[in-house]
């Protein structure tokens, strides 16, 4: 079941320059950046109320889970959704053509997650995300 948006997922071409508009243009408050070292990614990380911001930067665009992501393109990337019953989510997504990306579940940020493509637009990506106690 969804519980709540998580974070809204933001991919950039220049880190720096993205975290100085987020803070000095629109005004929010850099909460933390985090750095994944296999997909070479590093989020800058806003928050909203209760949702996050997360600006996200790929150093390298050709990996294939980068690709499946797509992490080459700048712009809105996806939607993370948090949800209560992962698994139970995981599999009726799949059942509803949802394509889970390989590479997934994994562990994310805050939590184990996985991204789908939806059936009805390839270009969509959208994350679950079972929060850490």
């Amino acid at each position: 079941m969804l519980k709540r948006i998580n974070h809204i997922g933001i991919v950039v071409g220049d880190f720096q320059e993205a975290l100085t508009v987020y803070s000095m243009g629109l005004g929010m408050k850099l909460d933390k950046i985090v750095e994944i070292p296999d997909v070479q990614l590093k989020i800058g990380v806003f928050k909203i109320g209760e949702i996050e911001i997360e600006i996200l930067h790929y150093a390298n665009s050709e990996l294939p889970m980068v690709k499946a992501l797509r992490g080459n393109y700048p712009g809105v990337n996806h939607i993370c959704y948090e949800v209560e019953e992962f698994d139970e989510t995981l599999k009726r997504l799949m059942e509803n053509g949802f394509k889970l990306i390989e590479g997934f579940p994994r562990k994310g940020v805050h939590g184990r997650i996985a991204f789908f493509i939806p059936p009805h637009s390839p270009e969509e990506r959208i994350e679950i995300l079972e929060v850490e106690a």
